[in-house]
């Protein structure tokens, strides 16, 4: 990576001056992917836009593309652009009470068949299994993703900012981490996405389940008292996500009992194994599909782009990590996270947790692979070494200003796991000291 094109805590005073001695074109005061989307686009057209973020970078989109919208040709090309951050996600479909006719429909797994999908599966007489397909977001690496490709075409954008619209073509902003950068920032125009009308909300629980030595071929959906439930894989716990209920702490009680009855292994999960749980409030603006839609109205609007050629052009945007190319299959990402392990292996990394940092960073875990090699005589191999090589890689490209944000771009929102490789905040704080006197590490 060209350092000079690098979105580094190191050059945040660059950023301040450049953002107070010019004028742009197109200015955002918060920031998702649809806002990161629409500057990479501009930018990428010689328009100079900038982004100015209240807090650090958070995307509040679903997690979860369903099987309706997956074949849509947008989200499919879209998702080739950043094969690591939207994962292919198979799921076997779990149905109760089916009639034997229905079990009979094409897509549907036959009883004798049900093993060789997934051997841990038990299953009753009156229930089918079927195959269905979605994708997995990582959502705030999708965010801090989209940033850095625009960064790199020359957009501006810094986090940690308060902002004052002073008029249509100006704001005021300040450094909510440095008191001396206070400045007036000049455009053309401040766009937002806010919605023509309040779309329909709901309450989801994210519930994050241990692992706890179960291997799932793939990931299950099933129904619980009429309640869709969907149990997705990840490296080292379940996600469980289902609409929010009345009493949530008793159907947590049934959902833990209803994964029981349908796995079959030798140990049963209980209360316990949950790590966390959180209410999460949705509404079709969280949706993948309808925030290209959004980009899409924005960028006619003001850039003459038409639909069609926004969505033709979005199997060609230019992304920081342009090294999956050809790689956009399952089977292809893994194949070469795993030879980026074998190059890795003799800094003694886990190999789960490579394997996180791999879905995190992508094919920059050669970077941090070279650092590593690089350290290791500083801090030995293991955990140490790469717990260091995190946060300087973090500091140096992803505009990591504080403990919080360091936190975020590691675990997003899911609980703190042994496999993360993060320094307590003593440790960080500790480091940080180091990295502002010193200015490089």
């Amino acid at each position: 990576m060209d350092a000079s094109l690098s979105f580094s805590l190191l050059k945040r005073d660059n950023f301040h001056e450049l953002a107070a001695n010019q004028q742009f074109d197109f200015v955002f005061t918060n920031v998702g992917v649809r806002e990161a989307l629409y500057v990479l686009f501009a930018s990428t057209r010689g328009y100079k836009c900038a982004i100015f973020s209240n807090g650090d970078f958070r995307e509040s989109l679903h997690p979860v593309v369903d099987t309706a919208d997956k074949e849509s040709a947008s989200i499919l090309d879209f998702r080739n652009r950043f094969p690591h951050l939207i994962l292919p996600d198979e799921y076997l479909n779990i149905k109760r009470n089916t009639s034997k006719w229905k079990k009979l429909l094409p897509g549907t797994v036959r009883d004798k068949d049900v093993a060789k999908y997934e051997s841990a599966l038990q299953i009753e007489s009156g229930d089918a299994v079927s195959i269905d397909n979605e994708l997995k977001i990582s959502t705030n690496r999708l965010l801090i993703s989209i940033l850095k490709s625009a960064v790199r075409q020359g957009a501006l954008v810094l986090n940690h900012m308060q902002c004052e619209v002073k008029s249509k073509t100006e704001i005021t902003v300040s450094d909510k981490l440095n008191n001396d950068k206070n400045y007036s920032v000049k455009c053309k125009s401040i766009l937002d996405f806010t919605p023509g009308k309040e779309s329909e909300t709901r309450e989801e629980i994210h519930l994050y389940l241990t692992k706890k030595g179960l291997f799932l071929k793939r990931s299950l959906k099933f129904t619980l008292d009429g309640v869709l439930v969907r149990m997705i894989r990840y490296q080292d716990y379940f996600l469980l996500i289902y609409e929010s209920q009345n009493d949530n702490n008793k159907f947590a009680q049934k959902l833990i009992s209803e994964i029981n009855r349908l796995i079959s292994w030798d140990l049963e999960f209980c209360l316990d194994d949950i790590l966390d749980s959180k209410l999460v409030q949705c509404s079709e603006n969280n949706n993948l599909k309808i925030q290209l839609e959004d980009v899409a109205k924005l960028l006619k609007n003001h850039l003459s782009i038409s639909s069609s050629q926004f969505y033709q052009q979005i199997k060609e945007i230019p992304v920081v990590d342009s090294n999956f190319e050809g790689r956009i299959e399952i089977q292809q990402i893994i194949e070469f996270g795993d030879y980026r392990f074998d190059e890795a292996k003799q800094t003694s990394v886990n190999p789960i947790s490579f394997k996180n940092m791999f879905y995190r960073y992508g094919s920059e875990i050669e970077e941090l692979t070279e650092k590593a090699y690089e350290m290791r005589p500083r801090f030995g191999p293991g955990s140490d070494l790469w717990i260091y090589v995190q946060v300087w890689y973090l500091f140096h490209y992803e505009m990591a200003c504080t403990y919080e944000d360091y936190i975020s771009r590691i675990k997003e929102g899911k609980p703190r796991m042994n496999s993360d490789l993060l320094y307590n905040e003593d440790e960080f704080l500790k480091y940080f000291a180091e990295f502002k006197k010193e200015g490089v590490v």
